[in-house]
């Protein structure tokens, strides 16, 4: 990814976007963008492996670091994370490019963003991609004992234990005290590790405390490893760590509330993709896939491609590769002969 490529936006919020931005080659006849929505803890680099592949094919590119990570602001108040809020921020970025309407594509907290654009601004999507964490619709009922509850039943454990620990005032510190412990925790070479290092209730702050180590993904190696550590020690865990607060505070219910039952799920028009991560355990591939083979959904068209990977089909150089295929095999094959059908 050039870094020339960059741009920084201050937008309707007053909040100071970093961005990756190419627009697309005019070989590309349909002329698609690419939003493409990183989570945790990630930023806008860790695309790295797609963004190439699809500038080559002629594709635009949109690639955010979210607010509260790399380059973009941090604000420490979980309030400023409101769904609503965070799609006027990426139609900010949208305007700013003069792109009318993108294709979304989401990974972890990044799915869950650009679910929410189904709700709040559908209008600016042809179609919508997500990877290891499925479409979900809005809920004002959500609690975190109810998820640990539904992925205990699915998988055998408490999943999303590590939550409740993201959630403490104490662990942004706490993590960035122990930041090799936490590496170590999130990104293991065996994925299965994840289990007892990080997701399990209490498990997570424990791997901190004990000074946790394992042998890491291959990705997390060298230079990368570095570059990762100095961007999340510069920026801190606080403002990313929000994602989480909100979530296990309810603090989303009023949001969620404000979303019309027309637009809970994804217009019925926009094809939709589910790429799900076998050996990810955490983002369960059964769950993801009940998720999108809903009564709901019955009638959209959806493409659900298995990966053998874990939870970071990005960064893995194999399941980079394989992502880059089905998602150009989708939109080659789906997207674009629905544009194409709608133009006519």
């Amino acid at each position: 990814m050039n870094p020339l490529c960059y741009r920084d936006l201050v937008n309707s919020r007053g909040y100071r976007y970093r961005y990756y931005t190419t627009a697309p080659k005019e070989t590309n006849r349909t002329n698609l963008t690419l939003l493409l929505v990183h989570g945790f803890p990630n930023t806008s680099r860790d695309w790295r492996l797609i963004v190439p592949f699809f500038e080559e094919k002629g594709y635009g590119v949109i690639v955010p670091d979210m607010l509260g990570y790399g380059g973009s602001d941090k604000p420490t108040d979980y309030n400023e994370y409101q769904y609503s809020l965070l799609s006027r921020d990426i139609t900010d970025m949208l305007d700013a490019e003069g792109v009318q309407r993108a294709v979304a594509v989401g990974h972890d907290w990044g799915s869950a963003i650009v679910a929410h654009l189904c709700s709040f601004c559908p209008e600016r999507f042809v179609a919508y991609a997500w990877l290891n964490v499925p479409f979900n619709p809005p809920s004002t009922n959500f609690t975190i004992d109810r998820l640990l509850a539904v992925s205990k039943q699915v998988v055998g454990y408490e999943a999303y234990g590590y939550w409740l620990f993201f959630a403490q005032d104490n662990a942004p510190q706490l993590i960035e005290e122990n930041i090799e412990s936490f590496i170590c925790s999130v990104f293991p070479k065996d994925p299965k590790v994840v289990v007892t290092a990080s997701a399990i209730p209490g498990a997570a702050e424990k791997s901190l405390r004990t000074g946790f180590r394992t042998e890491l993904c291959d990705f997390m190696a060298g230079e990368e490893k570095r570059i990762w550590t100095d961007t999340f020690l510069k920026g801190g865990f606080a403002a990313p760590l929000c994602y989480y607060k909100i979530m296990v505070a309810n603090g989303r219910k009023e949001d969620e509330a404000s979303i019309p039952e027309s637009r809970k799920f994804p217009p019925i028009s926009s094809p939709l993709f589910f790429g799900a991560a076998l050996r990810d355990a955490v983002c369960s591939a059964a769950m993801g896939k009940a998720a999108m083979t809903r009564d709901e959904l019955k009638n959209h068209n959806v493409t659900i491609k298995d990966f053998d990977g874990d939870h970071w089909l990005l960064l893995h150089p194999e399941t980079g590769k394989e992502v880059n295929r089905e998602l150009d095999t989708w939109i080659q094959n789906v997207v674009k002969p629905t544009i194409l059908k709608a133009n006519l």
